[in-house]
């Protein structure tokens, strides 16, 4: 039986050499798992303080909605007080918009002062938090946003996509950030554009022919993007046509566009069903691209008798940041 030994001998520079390289690969794995570890710790405080801003957002949002309540009961006790005072006080001047008798200084209108300011106070946190977290997770802006649509078989061939361009931070902080998550968590994507009003076109959470009987309304719920914490305005965004708006009270998630002028319906006290009629609806961005995709949705089919819903209704495939 012949052995055969096979012996590999290095000389003395390629052994310093080979020594060299472990020390170095050595150096730099260590240097990789102190990263990582630091990668991890930046991680976990991310994490830690959004889930810090969450809670206070909430917080806000719950206060809020107290705060509004508050004022509906007390524009309601005004309205009763001003119709007793001018049944005991059939001579006296009473204003109905402040709800005082020239010369008493109504507790209940100083309240009511007071709540509004601590309502404003509150909207000026959340759109400081909004601004903050636009900058941090999407940069300096301006944003802009593809909306990639399905049309059904029937509709044929042609232009099915969009672009908007998003409402500067200054103004529209909380409701650019609201809709810019929606969009970063691809919540928009298999939902549908399923009403022509025809002043609005309008879209919503529901599925199309594509994934039929999906839910796509609880994941806004679970990413607690589901509508904005009050009703955001600028008179520097106005409705005017092809800009973009938040639907309902608070506004969201339904978005719509603006087929035509919609400044005096959707702007500040043109909502007179709602509990506070003073308000807007958010308007938060402009179509800049892609109008005759929004034509082609326009001329789809739709059923009058069920307030302009589409036959078939357009999918929206994917809606996608543009960077």
């Amino acid at each position: 039986m012949i052995a055969t030994i096979y012996t590999v001998v290095s000389s003395g520079k390629e052994r310093s050499r080979l020594s060299r390289e472990l020390k170095n690969q050595k150096a730099q794995g260590s240097s990789i798992t102190k990263s990582a570890r630091n990668a991890h710790q930046i991680g976990q405080e991310l994490m830690r303080d959004n889930e810090r801003k969450t809670k206070l957002i909430d917080v806000l949002m719950m206060e809020t909605e107290k705060l509004s309540k508050e004022v509906k009961n007390l524009e309601e006790k005004r309205g009763i007080f001003t119709i007793e005072i001018r049944k005991f006080l059939p001579g006296a001047v009473v204003s109905a918009k402040k709800g005082n008798v020239p010369g008493d200084k109504s507790g209940a209108e100083i309240r009511e002062k007071a709540i509004i300011a601590k309502i404003e106070r509150l909207r000026l946190a959340i759109q400081n938090i909004s601004r903050r977290e636009l900058l941090d997770r999407f940069g300096k802006g301006p944003y802009k946003v593809e909306i990639m649509l399905d049309f059904p078989p029937s509709a044929g061939d042609g232009p099915d996509k969009f672009v908007i361009e998003l409402a500067s931070i200054d103004d529209m902080p909380h409701s650019v950030h609201t809709f810019l998550e929606q969009v970063h968590l691809g919540l928009w994507n298999g939902c549908s554009f399923f009403r022509n009003a025809p002043h609005v076109m309008q879209a919503t959470p529901r599925s199309y022919y594509k994934n039929s009987g999906q839910n796509m309304e609880n994941p806004f719920i679970d990413s607690g993007y589901y509508h904005v914490s009050f009703q955001e305005y600028s008179p520097n965004h106005p409705h005017k046509a092809n800009t973009i708006g938040f639907s309902g009270r608070p506004g969201g998630p339904d978005f719509y566009i603006n087929m035509w002028d919609n400044s005096k319906p959707h702007g500040p006290g043109g909502q007179k069903h709602y509990d506070l009629p003073t308000e807007a609806e958010p308007c938060f961005g402009t179509i800049v691209e892609g109008l005759d995709a929004v034509e082609r949705m326009k001329n789809q089919p739709t059923n009058k008798q069920s307030f302009h819903r589409f036959k078939e209704v357009i999918g929206i495939k994917f809606a996608k940041i543009l960077m």
